[in-house]
């Protein structure tokens, strides 16, 4: 074993990160704490593991158990609140936690099973909320939507990975007393962790707002409430600039038309072919055309203006949608004008 373990590199990695996200961000916000809570459990963890098989403290060892099931458990909860405001209805993972703790409680010897159950459903579940796509991120920036759901995606691979890893942890315990595992929880285990921490500190981006009722499950084709509702979206980008506002997202669309999130996505994805995200940078590129053809300010510039958070995220939509780098597309339009 290194004579500074690994796991202490990841420790202090996400430590950095956790107090940036403190200082930064707003913690009266849910997901904001929530996130804040995966980064503090995963930094926690890392130390104990630095512990436990950096300096071979054996007495750290029942904590590891006790927080081990917290972690994909609170990963999926900070993530379902971009998807929706939490509710009693939907705080039932943490009886999961109860169930871990109690059998630790009561046999011990047998907690690595339930744990890695624990891991493996809530991988899945991470997984299978990201297949809605970033429409199914109605409390997520517009802007970040799609890097979040990469994030989750990220997220969900990796608790799934951990799980298998520890299929094998305890398959070289029963077969070779455990020889191997140092060397697995040092590279592999850290590795997981350190991606899933940085992960929930990407996907801190969320916009608290009230969850409006749900609506009844939309038609699967296009009716003239999907066209009124193309229209209204069109007028507040055109007539407000809506569509400028970083901080942009579908709750916040949906508020201002007084309908439900499903029933405006829902309207987008039927009439345009499009996500809400898509839509709404169409508009965004468009303005950045404008501002690049009739003024010299940077790309840099033309990008925060229109709307878009950071310039890699500018550069990814424009060429989506037209086909070049914004710089290459101002010197063929200014020459052609």
């Amino acid at each position: 074993m290194l004579f500074v373990p690994l796991p202490l590199f990841a420790t202090f990695a996400l430590c950095f990160v956790l107090v940036r996200l403190w200082v930064t961000r707003d913690m009266t916000v849910t997901a904001h704490r929530l996130f804040a809570l995966v980064v503090a459990f995963y930094t926690v963890q890392s130390l104990l593991l630095c512990l436990r098989w950096g300096y071979d403290i054996e007495g750290v060892a029942p904590l590891i158990a006790l927080l081990a099931p917290c972690l994909p458990v609170f990963a999926y909860l900070a993530y379902l609140s971009l998807a929706d405001t939490l509710s009693r209805r939907n705080l039932w993972p943490l009886g999961v936690i109860a169930v871990n703790w109690l059998i630790w409680l009561v046999q011990p010897m047998l907690v690595d099973v339930p744990i890695l159950l624990t891991y493996l459903g809530f991988g899945v579940l991470l997984l299978r909320l990201s297949w809605g796509g970033s429409d199914a991120l109605p409390l997520s920036r517009i802007s970040d939507a799609t890097g979040v759901l990469y994030a989750m995606r990220l997220t969900g691979l990796a608790v799934v990975a951990s799980s298998v890893t520890d299929i094998y942890l305890i398959y070289d315990f029963v077969q070779n007393e455990g020889r191997h595992a140092a060397l697995i929880v040092t590279f592999v285990q850290t590795g997981f962790v350190l991606v899933i921490g940085l992960s929930a500190a990407f996907a801190q981006s969320a916009a608290a707002e009230p969850a409006p009722e749900d609506a009844l499950p939309e038609p699967p084709v296009a009716t003239e409430e999907d066209s009124e509702i193309i229209a209204r979206l069109t007028a507040l980008f055109e007539q407000e600039g809506l569509h400028r506002n970083e901080e942009l997202s579908l709750r916040k669309l949906s508020r201002r038309l007084g309908l439900p999130d499903r029933r405006v996505s829902n309207a987008v994805n039927r009439l345009r072919g499009v996500n809400l995200s898509q839509f709404v940078n169409d508009f965004r590129v468009d303005e950045a055309r404008r501002l690049l053809l009739e003024t010299d300010k940077t790309v840099l510039e033309v990008s925060l203006e229109a709307g878009f958070a950071t310039k890699s995220n500018f550069n990814r939509e424009f060429a989506r949608v037209t086909g070049q780098t914004p710089s290459g597309w101002r010197k063929q339009a200014k020459a052609a004008a």
